[in-house]
Order: structure tokens, then sequence, then C-alpha cells
């Protein structure tokens, strides 16, 4: 290889605009404590289990309070009311931890390696809503960007990414499942915060 040759590559090597990320590391009470936040949902449900076993075996056999279990699973799954608010609570609990997996692998994340704060998730006419709030350094942009993969990541068939009119920092995450008008509407407790998202613009 000529001494031009090389120096040309050499050169064009070094004009190569490139960028290393570099992920903060964060002490191990901060990881625990994210976690234990994360997973709100299936503590406290099983705190919830734990408690009601014990508190129906210091008063009556084991065998008896497993049928009290049993029966009110049973019960759960059996009526339809019931069943479909498990299912739909249980969707929206795995539509938050998948959206949070998105943003890690598709790196919406501000260049401290911070992923965006979900501060809630509940089921929705179409599907979930994810209340989002964006740190500094992300848009609703960056979110857009990825709204293809949060569908792949989440089982939906679309998401609609949408800003509030007046905090852009609040950003409503809509996962789409079903057409509402093949199916009886469900009223969601989200009618009364949704309005503010919309108007400013979808995905």
């Amino acid at each position: 290889m000529s001494t031009r040759v090389r120096s040309t590559r050499d050169r064009l090597i070094r004009n190569e605009p490139f960028e290393t990320f570099h992920r903060p590391q964060r002490s191990r009470p901060a990881r625990v404590l994210g976690l234990l936040i994360r997973l709100r949902a299936e503590l406290f449900l099983l705190a919830v289990v734990l408690t009601c076993w014990f508190w129906l075996v210091d008063r009556m056999p084991a065998w008896a309070a497993g049928m009290i279990f049993g029966g009110v699973a049973l019960a759960v799954l059996l009526w339809p009311g019931s069943r479909r608010y498990v299912t739909r609570r249980g969707w929206a609990v795995m539509t938050r931890h998948r959206l949070r997996t998105t943003f890690v692998e598709r790196r919406v994340m501000n260049y401290s390696g911070n992923v965006p704060l979900l501060l809630w998730s509940r089921p929705s006419v179409v599907g979930e809503q994810v209340l989002v709030v964006l740190r500094a350094g992300i848009d609703a942009h960056d979110l857009e960007l990825a709204a293809s993969f949060i569908a792949v990541s989440c089982l939906a068939s679309d998401v609609r990414i949408t800003p509030h009119r007046r905090l852009s920092a609040f950003v409503l995450v809509e996962v789409i499942r079903r057409d509402p008008l093949t199916g009886p509407a469900v009223v969601s407790p989200l009618t009364r915060v949704a309005p503010a998202f919309h108007g400013a613009g979808h995905a």
C-alpha cells in the first residue's frame, strides 16, 4: 500500500465522527429501589395474597384456606367482568415493563443514560395508555422514532405518541390493540386525563 493511499485512509478515519456511549454505574441501593418501583404492582399483589393467606391459615386449616383461595380464583376467572378487569390490568402492567425495555434497547435516553419515567399505565378503550415523563435531553420526537419498536415489543397493532398541550415533558403513549367499534365500549379512568393530551398531534 502506497504512502499516499495510507495517509488518505488515515485522514478519513480521523475525520469520521463517532460517539462513545457510556452508561453510568449506579449504586446498588439505587438499582434495588428502581426495581422495587417497577415491580410495585406485583409486590402489592403478592403482599395482599400472603396477608390473606396467613390470616386464613391462622383461623382455619390450611386445606380450607386453600379451597377458599381456589374458589375465589375460579370465580374471578369465570365471571366475565372480573376476568376482563384482571386481563386488562395485567396487559397494562406488562405494557409498562415492555415500554421500559424498549427504551433501553432503542437507547431512548439522555447522555447520562437515564430513560424516561413511567408514572402509570392504565387500560383504555383500545388498549393501554402510559403516562411518560421525559427527562432533560429527551423530547417527544425520540419516542416517535421508536413508536414502531414499541408496538412490536408490546404485541400491539399501533402506538400513538401524544405530548401534553402545555407541558411538553409529559407524553401519553397509547398502545393500540383493538378497534373499539368491533366490541363494547369500555369506560376507562383515563377519560378524565387523556383530553389534556389531545390536539397536540400524533406519531
